[in-house]
């Protein structure tokens, strides 16, 4: 498998022949000129991840060289090759954008040469794939369209749901927690005759069954302790528009019938009104369960059940649709330069490929967690890296540790954790509460990691 593109440019034939046979050796596609104008045609017409330029050249300087390439082509890494005497004029290549210099005469037994070709290789390729996937994100995301995917499964989904959302029938998600059923309900909302009427999420499994009838249908004042004015339910706030009830298979049995009398009558009754209020909302329901076996184990209506499937949408997993990952890796890196104000270009390829071979158990919001954490982790870094990425993620793929490989595991967990709650605590000043937020977790989960790593947050408190 090819390393890389390399174009070499110096006016000493034998050099550029036993580089590029030494290059070539180790993987790397080479093209060589002698004169750098040739080259600057070459690199129009071609993509290359490196340029090695000699500094001294006739018709053009290694100097004058990388100025007229950062004309048109900013991605490509470009090393200058300097002999004893021109150090002064590399240093100033790399303030105009030369990714390093190299001492002629090079020394290929010396394994930083090569560091520096494939860290130069690298940075470029993780530049180029970072404006290939930025393009496709500017093409798949729309207004309408939240979901980002090129999956050919998901694609057909898409197309589906353009066509159903039409329909203002009940539809019924299925899929694994985290794999964006939300996304696809409001998809379909945005792409119905209802786009400009409200959409309200609900996760059923968040509501207290004591308190659910109350955020469903609403109540009249003085209905109840505590109803000290009336006030609409989430039925009712969504009147034109949709309704999301994710979770659905956690409704209790009163509320579903409650919900099937809606979904038949078009109406409801706020608790403490005998007045029944018209209201035109679409329901769309999702689903992690199998209702089916909800239904014989009498713990779903059967009525319902019928009600709501009218129309079926399964969403994949992530792990049957990998080729999304490094769009979603990109978008979520937008999302978190935003919201921490950092400027991460991307990943670099080891840490694509360990996110790649992972089977996110919790989909794309498990997806989203990891690389909320490897953003924080690498807020000072222009990419994510290996180290960045939770221990944990690193070795999901394997099936079996040696006990030696199992301490070493729980000791780089313990070391990443340790360092992420100093970086989440140092970014919010001590604040626990804030921290929490950060990390996307509840203050008490929060409390008792920084317990078991022992982390005081009073250490990152600003003194008076």
């Amino acid at each position: 498998m090819e390393k890389g593109r390399i174009l070499i440019v110096d006016d000493e034939e034998d050099i550029l022949q036993s580089f590029q046979i030494i290059l070539e050796e180790e993987g790397y596609y080479v093209e060589t000129f002698q004169d750098a104008v040739e080259a600057i045609k070459r690199l129009k017409e071609k993509d290359f991840d490196l340029v090695m330029s000699d500094m001294r050249m006739p018709n053009m300087t290694g100097e004058e060289f990388l100025v007229e390439l950062r004309k048109f082509n900013k991605i490509t890494s470009f090393i200058v090759m300097t002999a004893y005497g021109t150090i002064e004029n590399a240093v100033r290549c790399m303030k105009e954008g030369a990714f390093h210099y190299i001492s002629k005469p090079i020394d290929f037994n010396d394994p930083v040469i090569w560091k520096l070709i494939e860290e130069a290789v690298e940075k470029s390729k993780i530049l180029q794939e970072n404006i290939k996937l930025k393009r496709e994100l500017e093409t798949l995301k729309t207004d309408k369209n939240p979901i980002i995917t090129k999956n050919p499964q998901m694609l057909q989904i898409i197309e589906y749901i353009k066509k159903v959302a039409l329909l203002d029938l009940t539809i019924l998600i299925y899929g694994e927690s985290g794999v964006g059923k939300e996304l696809v309900a409001r998809a379909i909302h945005n792409f119905s005759p209802r786009s400009d009427k409200p959409f309200i999420p609900i996760n059923c499994a968040n509501i207290s069954p004591d308190l659910m009838e109350a955020e469903f249908f609403g109540y009249k004042k003085g209905s109840f302790t505590g109803a000290t004015e009336d006030r609409k339910g989430i039925i009712e706030k969504a009147n034109g528009g949709t309704i999301f009830l994710d979770e659905i298979g956690e409704l209790p049995m009163d509320i579903q019938g409650k919900l099937l009398r809606f979904l038949q009558e078009k109406e409801i009754r706020r608790i403490g009104d005998d007045k029944a209020i018209y209201v035109d909302v679409r329901v769309i329901a999702a689903t992690n369960k199998n209702l089916q076996e909800l239904v014989e184990k009498g713990k779903f209506r059967e009525d319902l059940f019928y009600r709501i499937e009218g129309l079926k949408v399964h969403i994949p997993p992530l792990r049957e649709r990998k080729e999304d990952i490094p769009l979603l890796v990109k978008n979520f890196i937008e999302t978190f330069n935003e919201k921490y104000n950092t400027n991460i270009k991307g990943t670099t390829s080891k840490a694509m490929e360990i996110l790649l071979n992972c089977n996110w158990p919790g989909n794309i919001r498990q997806l989203e967690n990891v690389i909320n954490k490897a953003c924080v982790l690498a807020s000072d870094s222009e990419y994510i890296d290996e180290n960045h990425i939770d221990p944990e993620i690193r070795s999901a793929s394997e099936k079996e540790f040696p006990l030696e490989y199992s301490e070493a595991k729980k000791m780089h967990m313990d070391k990443f954790m340790k360092t992420y709650l100093k970086v989440i605590l140092t970014m919010t000043e001590g604040n626990i509460t804030k921290a929490a937020k950060l990390a996307n977790i509840e203050r008490q989960s929060l409390q008792k990691l920084l317990k078991k790593y022992n982390v005081n947050p009073s250490e990152f408190r600003n003194q008076p």
